[in-house]
């Protein structure tokens, strides 16, 4: 049997991919654009590429039959959460799946200040209803969130926001991937959610001043208005709705709800999380 990925080509799923290929595992990568999934893992032994239309049940079927396990990550809102909620159903309906495994985020619920918190915890609770075999990883925010200020910085060594207080134990995508690759793999996992988080809890402008030392430069937060901050995202070409999903995670940061570690990384990876520092030296020519 095989594991299925869906959002195989995102910064997680396609770490997923390529761990469960180093483990001498087959894959199959449930994809809408086969070409850009041939780019990012060229032709390996092991993996299927199989272009799949995740709004046609009859078509998730097809692709997930004889599949023992599956990873999920993809958006939580708007199309993606559609999306998700399809493959949750479809997955319920495959006797061969013995574990679908989602990529969810830190304080999943319905009581969360964060758009996307809420909306994860709405796929967890579609999940329930299904009977689908299920675990999750929550990972904290991303060091690779800071990746978003790159413009701003190499322009005018800033970054705009609202969460000038509040402090969140950022979390490389490569930890929650490798993470994720265990509780995939590991049925003493399965069933169960993770909650993720970097080492230390940091503000953004304490992130910015490591930033600042990786560079040699000062490199300062500014705080603005939420309005401000919606025309600002906005006036890049991002869609309104994803810009109020930012504003809503740097709400939840102001109001503390990341502001703290789990020791769940290194139980089950039996290592300490990166911290962001060492992100931001690996990720140095984005800012640059």
């Amino acid at each position: 049997m095989t594991t299925a990925v869906i959002g195989a080509t995102g910064r997680v799923g396609s770490e997923i991919v390529r761990g469960v290929l180093a483990r001498g595992d087959a894959v199959t990568a449930l994809v809408r654009d086969p070409g850009k999934a041939r780019r990012a893992f060229g032709e390996p032994s092991g993996l299927h590429i199989r272009p799949t239309r995740l709004d046609d049940p009859r078509d998730l079927a097809g692709a997930l039959a004889g599949v023992r396990t599956v990873f999920i990550a993809m958006g939580s809102t708007g199309t993606e959460g559609v999306l998700q909620r399809i493959a949750i159903s479809a997955a319920a309906g495959i006797s061969s799946i013995e574990q679908v495994t989602r990529l969810s985020v830190l304080n999943t619920s319905a009581d969360s200040l964060g758009i996307n918190q809420r909306a994860h915890h709405s796929i967890d609770q579609f999940a329930a209803s299904t009977a689908v075999p299920y675990s999750t990883i929550r990972p904290a925010i991303f060091s690779a969130s800071l990746l978003a200020a790159a413009p701003e910085v190499r322009a005018s060594r800033t970054w705009t926001g609202l969460a000038g207080t509040g402090r969140m134990a950022l979390i490389d995508h490569r930890d929650a991937a490798e993470a994720g690759l265990r509780v995939l793999t590991d049925p003493a996992l399965w069933d169960a959610h993770h909650d993720l988080t970097g080492p230390a809890p940091l503000s953004w402008p304490e992130a910015l001043e490591l930033l600042s030392a990786e560079l040699g430069e000062p490199v300062t937060f500014r705080v603005t208005a939420e309005r401000q901050l919606l025309d600002r995202l906005t006036g890049t070409g991002m869609p309104a709705g994803t810009a109020e999903l930012l504003i809503t995670r740097e709400w939840a940061i102001l109001a503390g709800e990341n502001d703290y570690t789990t020791g769940t990384f290194q139980q089950i990876t039996g290592r300490p999380p990166r911290p962001a520092a060492e992100f931001l030296h690996d990720y140095r020519a984005e800012f640059a």
